[in-house]
């Protein structure tokens, strides 16, 4: 089977084709570094983003905080983790990288804030 992957790992965005066999990447073109070689093997094997979102604050002067996920997590998880947080409200004070869910869908995964809460 063949799959495109655009790379994101620095600014040429290198579009490469992938060759699977399983879960095994067979053969792999259009790469111009390590980097896009390393990509495409972790994307066909283990697709994850960093999730980035805002959760709410009950507060008027700030409703939105923003927070990501400290770790990558797995594409398909992705929406389960998005329906979580659009049900959580938190509450100051909170710092920079401040757990706000903790281990969110049992994932080893945590919701930490991107800046501070007074």
């Amino acid at each position: 089977m063949s799959k495109e992957v655009i790379c994101i790992m620095c600014p040429l965005g290198c579009k490469m084709v992938v060759q699977v066999e399983g879960a095994e990447v067979t053969q792999l073109e259009g790469n111009k570094c390590k980097k896009g070689e390393e990509y495409a093997r972790q994307e066909v094997s283990f697709p994850s983003r960093i999730l980035t979102t805002t959760v709410e604050t009950g507060n008027p002067e700030a409703p939105l905080l923003p927070v990501r996920s400290d770790k990558p997590i797995l594409k398909d998880k992705l929406e389960g983790c998005m329906k979580v947080i659009a049900k959580h409200v938190v509450t100051g004070p909170l710092q920079p990288g401040g757990i706000v869910i903790s281990n969110i869908l049992g994932l080893d995964v945590n919701i930490i804030t991107s800046r501070s809460l007074s």
